[in-house]
Formats: structure tokens, C-alpha cells, sequence
């Protein structure tokens, strides 16, 4: 898959409470980016911050020709990032990585996201809708505080937990799962119906796609391969060079080699390819 670098003027940098803010980007390159697929932008044209930061692209308007980016400041980098007015240019590599892939005819698709997780997953999630495939968005965070107002949520019936219970299911995504009381979103409306899962059964076999913090996609895959469900994971690890040069993203793998590339084998994978200890 072709990758560019280029300069994308931002066109909007939008606050979305609970430290998240979204950047809209002009996309140059020909090739479309794909659920999954990340973007490696340049901070600042100053030494610090060095590294290039990596943004799961979030969503992707072919007729603009835009792309969007879903950040969480957690240090000077994405501080940097979030004051950033449009008309500014950002120097962008893209698109990066594997991207998702669709679940097997007749299962139904569960998408966890995670905190900063939530990008890749709104994505995946607007392109299923697309496709009329069956899924539900699940997100999950601390509390009702860390909730981005984020109007893709609403509009794709996410279900919410919060690790205090302040909003939505009170435990994390993979309590929600073991709770058995599933949420089935019903991929031509948006709008959720209620169904069950677990003991009781579904109408269709679950298929998990996640991303989030590495012990939530851990839980998961355990949860997954209790199960014998099929489960993708979409990693989340520091890129330096985001090119597959540096090798400062390399995680433990079932490969042959014991190794992968999160930025070029990745970021995306099967949960059982990750060895989680």
C-alpha cells in the first residue's frame, strides 16, 4: 500500500471535553486510508518534541477529500497539537498499517473501545454501517467526566461504561461482555435493540475488534479465547519512526521470528498473534 508524506493544512481543531480534542486534516495522498490505518504527524518544525506522533485516522470523507484524527493530551506533544489553529500545515506521513477486517458472514460485530482507543473504532464502526454489517460500539472509561462530546457516539447508538458507574453500564468493556447483557445495534438505523449474549445465547456468533490500553486488549483476548471468538486487536505502542526502521514499536509474537512491527506488520492483528505475557 502507497505511503506519502506531505503537508495537510488543518482545516478545524475542534475541543471535545475530557481531554480529547479533533483534528481535521486535507488529504493529498491517492490511497484512501482504511479502518485501522494511522497517520504519523511532525509536532512542530522545532527538535522538540523529536519524534513523530501516530493518530489512528478516525474518520475519512472521500467527496472533501478530509481526514480526522480523534487525540487525548497526555503530555507536551499532544498539548502542542491541541493549540494548533486551522490553516496551519502539518507534516503527515500516510497512510500506515494494516487495516480491520470484516467479520465472517453471519457474525455480529463488537467494537470496544477503550479511552484513547476511540478513533480507529468510530471508524470501523461508520464503515460497517456503510456495508450494512451488524455491530455495536461499546466505549469505555474512568468516569462520566472522560466522556468526549463527540456526536459520532450518538449517532452509532455507542453503549457507554465507566469504571465508577457514573454514566452508561458501571465496569469496564470486558464486565460489560461478561455481564451476558449485549446490546445488538442495528446496522441500518444506527439505533440499538437489545439482545443476549452469553449464557443465553445470540442470533448471531460475536466477532470483537478492540482498541485501548494494553491491559483492556489483554482482558479481552483472554475473554476471546475463553470464548473461541475471533478477536482483533489494534495495538497501541510509542513509533519513532513510524516507517519500520527504528524497530522501537517491536511487541512478542507468535510469528515465527517472535517479533512484529506495530507500525508495518501492525497495528492491527489477531489477538492470538500477540503473546499478552
Amino acid at each position: 500500500m502507497a505511503t506519502e508524506q506531505f503537508q495537510a493544512e488543518l482545516l478545524q481543531n475542534t475541543p471535545l471535553g475530557g481531554g480529547f480534542f479533533r483534528m481535521r486534516l486535507r488529504w493529498l495522498p491517492a490511497q484512501e486510508p482504511l479502518p485501522g490505518q494511522f497517520v504519523s504527524l511532525r509536532v512542530s518544525a522545532l527538535p522538540f518534541p523529536l519524534l513523530r506522533r501516530p493518530f489512528a485516522v478516525s474518520h475519512y470523507d472521500p467527496s472533501h477529500k478530509t481526514v480526522s484524527v480523534i487525540v487525548k493530551k497526555r503530555g507536551s506533544a499532544t498539548d502542542i497539537l491541541s493549540r494548533k489553529r486551522p490553516g496551519e500545515r502539518l507534516d503527515v506521513i500516510g497512510p500506515r498499517g494494516t487495516s480491520f477486517p470484516r467479520p465472517q458472514p453471519g457474525h455480529h460485530a463488537v467494537l470496544l473501545a477503550g479511552g484513547i482507543g476511540l478513533g480507529p473504532m468510530l471508524f470501523l464502526a461508520h464503515s460497517f454501517r456503510a456495508a450494512a454489517v451488524p455491530h455495536t460500539l461499546v466505549f469505555g472509561c474512568r468516569s462520566a467526566g472522560e466522556l468526549p462530546a463527540c456526536e459520532d457516539l450518538a449517532e452509532l447508538g455507542a453503549v457507554f461504561c465507566t469504571d465508577d458507574g457514573s454514566t452508561g453500564f458501571h465496569g469496564t468493556v470486558t464486565d460489560y461482555l461478561e455481564a451476558g447483557d449485549l446490546v445488538l445495534g442495528n446496522p441500518m438505523s444506527g439505533k440499538p435493540t437489545r439482545g443476549d449474549q452469553g449464557q443465553r445465547g445470540t442470533a448471531a456468533p460475536l466477532e470483537l475488534y478492540a482498541c485501548g490500553p494494553t491491559p483492556m486488549l489483554a482482558a479481552v483476548a483472554r475473554l476471546a479465547e475463553q470464548r473461541q471468538t475471533p478477536c482483533w486487536v489494534s495495538m497501541e505502542q510509542t513509533l519513532g519512526c513510524s516507517m519500520g526502521a527504528c524497530m522501537g514499536c517491536v511487541i512478542r509474537t507468535t510469528h515465527p521470528s517472535g517479533y512484529a512491527r506495530v507500525c508495518t506488520e501492525g497495528p492491527v492483528f489477531s489477538s492470538r498473534e500477540i503473546r499478552w505475557t
